[in-house]
């Protein structure tokens, strides 16, 4: 294994934006999104490339230097990954009870304005999916949160249902949107073969323990011709060029993936997909979200709380955003191979 700092020279161009602040400090703000206790390094796993299966990479980012886990790039297909990393954090979010006096919006203010704000941004993948399907028909959101996309879904007719191992916000999709959401995992569902028109996957990918074998199982459930919404964080832009191990998505301890358009390309195909549709989205985001997120580049909590008065204050907290720095990716695949997991998936 080799190491490299290639990705970070950026952070050069910038030290007064970006001035130096313990690692500890970024990953108070990323466990600010999701409360629950932190597995110790005790449970660090060493795993190989994801895609091609090799086991030689360059050390990117040691531990505790971009995130909580070391990140390095295979050297035969070029996956980004953390290796060895902490369990997956829906190991973790599975444990937490579910608690019917917890209010989402009280307790977890910034989640909830950020996806009741951003379903706006998929208005029109929502109607992009609805003509390569054909009209509506029977869809699953892996990872649906609280419920805000998956019920407009159900408002354009189509038949939903949600899987979600956050116990809470299951209990919120199903209390103010009557949806059908499973409090667990994708690979804990056991949906029928080929019993889905599409699938929707928005920002989970980058978590998942094993990437391909998620794609696999959406291949099974999905019928033939059935497509799927995929999106993720992109890492082959000039804003991970200029930032490095500051950049934004990188930080947060919960990304166990890092795809770039290549190798995310790599894995659908692999996994019987063909691309239908690609694009970079913008997205939507208040004032205050956005000084979170600059809290979380800059590495310091102290940057956003300094902030978090003036962007909550009137006006300002009603301005809302729309960014495109081109680091998102957002593909619609088409299901044209069946592959048929192996015994050991």
């Amino acid at each position: 294994m080799l190491y490299s700092d290639s990705a970070d020279f950026g952070v050069a161009l910038v030290p007064t934006l970006f001035p130096l602040f313990p690692l500890s400090d970024a990953q108070k703000l990323c466990s600010h999104r999701l409360p629950g206790k932190m597995l110790d390094s005790q449970h660090l796993v060493t795993v190989s490339c994801n895609i091609c299966g090799a086991d030689d990479f360059t050390v990117l980012y040691p531990a505790g230097r971009a995130q909580v886990n070391q990140i390095v790039r295979c050297n035969h297909c070029g996956l980004l990954y953390a290796n060895p990393r902490r369990m997956a954090d829906h190991v973790d979010i599975e444990t937490w009870p579910e608690d019917p006096t917890f209010d989402l919006a009280r307790e977890r203010p910034l989640r909830y304005e950020k996806e009741q704000l951003q379903v706006r941004d998929y208005a029109d993948t929502r109607k992009l999916l609805k003509e390569l399907c054909g009209g509506a028909g029977r869809l699953l959101e892996i990872g649906s949160g609280l419920g805000f996309m998956l019920d407009l879904f159900h408002k354009e007719f189509w038949e939903v249902v949600g899987v979600e191992p956050d116990r809470n916000a299951s209990l919120h999709a199903r209390r103010k949107f009557g949806l059908d959401i499973r409090s667990l995992t994708l690979e804990k569902a056991g949906f029928p073969d080929e019993s889905l028109d599409a699938v929707v996957m928005l920002h989970v990918i980058e978590h998942v323990p094993d990437p391909m074998a998620t794609l696999r199982e959406i291949n099974r459930i999905l019928k033939p011709g059935g497509h799927l919404i995929l999106e993720t964080p992109r890492y082959d832009t000039l804003m991970f060029k200029i930032l490095g191990r500051r950049e934004r998505s990188l930080s947060c301890d919960g990304h166990i993936f890092f795809f770039t358009t290549d190798s995310l390309r790599r894995a659908y195909t692999a996994a019987g997909f063909e691309l239908r549709h690609f694009q970079c989205p913008p997205r939507s985001l208040t004032l205050d979200r956005l000084a979170f997120n600059l809290g979380v580049i800059t590495k310091s909590p102290a940057l956003y709380e300094r902030l978090k008065p003036f962007t909550r204050r009137p006006p300002l907290d009603k301005i809302k955003l729309s960014i495109n720095v081109r680091d998102m990716q957002r593909v619609c695949v088409r299901r044209v191979t069946r592959i048929v997991a192996s015994p050991s998936s």
